[in-house]
């Protein structure tokens, strides 16, 4: 509860913004995914700046030189979005979890970092899923679809666009991924660890950590996020089986 009052702020705060990208919408522009890198990092670079108050953000202990260190030696190696600022960052705090913001910020979170302990080859496979996230455009296009749905319903309802919008930074940090995305950034996350030199099988150890801690009670918030299928696995398992590396350079 403390964590969806935080984001709700956080949601408040974006509000300027999302509303003159829904009157964007109801000017006209009715694509499936309207959003340009700019305004993408525009809203990413809001968020942030609004999760920084809400949270701890850890730039400079060694994990969090650590989790830097991994990710822009990940980006030496995919073919990075023009326009895109990436930043790595850890969130202090206890949640088994890993995210990503539109328009270039990742943050991992203290706990899933205690899950991992020393493995790299995981924590990279980890922060190639976000990286994958964020190149595929998963946020922007949801948020696009959010914009446009929450607009038309106030057309319907002869409200205000920007009120009917109100709450979609709130879940900026969780947004639902669709299995497509998920499987789709499991594919560039992998990719981009390999290509980096890093084992891609840390994916699979991570996942078994992972169905462990789901079995002991422990439900992390990863899986409720980035929900682990067993169709999810075995693609996985074929793609590093079948050395499927389709990204990166």
């Amino acid at each position: 509860m403390k964590t969806m009052a935080r984001m709700h702020r956080i949601g408040w705060k974006l509000l300027p913004l999302l509303a003159l990208l829904s009157i964007a919408f109801l000017s006209g522009c009715k694509n499936a995914d309207f959003l340009s890198t700019k305004q993408e990092v525009q809203i990413g670079r809001q968020a942030a700046a609004d999760i920084a108050k809400q949270y701890k953000v850890d730039d400079t202990s060694p994990e969090a030189l650590r989790v830097k260190r991994i990710g822009m030696r990940l980006l030496e190696h995919i073919n990075k979005r023009p326009g895109v600022p990436y930043s790595f960052h850890v969130l202090d705090s206890n949640v088994i979890n890993a995210e990503s913001l539109p328009g270039g910020p990742v943050y991992v979170f203290k706990g899933l970092l205690k899950v991992v302990g020393n493995n790299d080859d995981a924590l990279a496979c980890i922060i190639g899923h976000e990286l994958g996230h964020i190149n595929a455009r998963h946020s922007a296009k949801k948020i696009s679809e959010q914009i446009q749905t929450n607009a038309a319903i106030a057309l319907l309802v002869k409200g205000n666009a920007a009120q009917q919008i109100a709450g979609l930074g709130a879940n900026l940090l969780n947004l639902q991924y669709s299995r497509a995305d998920e499987y789709e950034a499991d594919k560039r996350g992998l990719s981009y660890a390999y290509n980096a030199g890093y084992d891609p099988h840390g994916m699979i150890w991570f996942f078994k950590k992972l169905e462990e801690l789901d079995k002991s009670g422990n439900t992390p918030e990863f899986l409720r996020d980035h929900p682990l299928t067993k169709d999810r696995i075995a693609r996985a398992e074929k793609m590093i089986e079948t050395h499927d590396y389709p990204y990166g350079h």
